[in-house]
């Protein structure tokens, strides 16, 4: 009757060491001492039960697991206790006062010099704020006075200003 009760006891470690497994992030320590437990039980149990018995015992064994991973996924998702503590929740909006980028739209209408060939992006001197800018294609040698037409995001677009005076 020991044996018996040490069987059962690989077989609930071996199935907490899978779920966790499950859970925690890392190498997979965890679900191979579980898979070991898990073994050594049905080794353990080979030598109590009969045949039948042993193969029940597994089928038990093996639907606790599924059913705990079924528990789990739930709480994990649709809000449940584990997604609560596990996922952060919180954002970086633009409202909170969090941006990953720069915004340039104040410089929208700029007039610089191109500081290195623009073919089509390169780099745009703006009243001393040096920028990383693109032409819509065309070539411009550098030394070329350039204007800010539109900003989107990292994107700063700029054209080739026109030296000639109309009439």
């Amino acid at each position: 009757m020991n044996t018996f009760w040490l069987m059962v006891m690989l077989f609930i470690f071996g199935g907490i060491m899978l779920i966790l497994e499950l859970m925690l992030p890392g190498f997979g320590i965890a679900g191979i001492i579980g898979i070991i437990a898990l073994v050594a039980g049905i080794v353990v149990g080979s030598s109590v039960l009969a045949a039948g018995q042993l193969a029940v015992a597994i089928l038990i064994v093996f639907i606790a697991i599924v059913v705990m991973v079924i528990l789990i996924y739930r709480s994990a998702t649709k809000n449940g206790k584990i997604s609560r503590s596990l996922f952060l929740h919180s954002k970086a909006d633009k409202e909170e006062g969090y941006t990953s980028t720069r915004d340039y739209q104040d410089m929208l209408g700029k007039e610089g010099i191109a500081i290195a060939p623009l073919r089509p992006s390169g780099t745009g001197d703006f009243d001393g704020v040096k920028l990383d800018v693109v032409t819509d294609g065309q070539f411009i040698p550098k030394g070329t006075r350039i204007k800010i037409i539109n900003v989107e995001g990292f994107r700063i677009l700029v054209e080739k200003i026109d030296n000639t005076i109309e009439n």
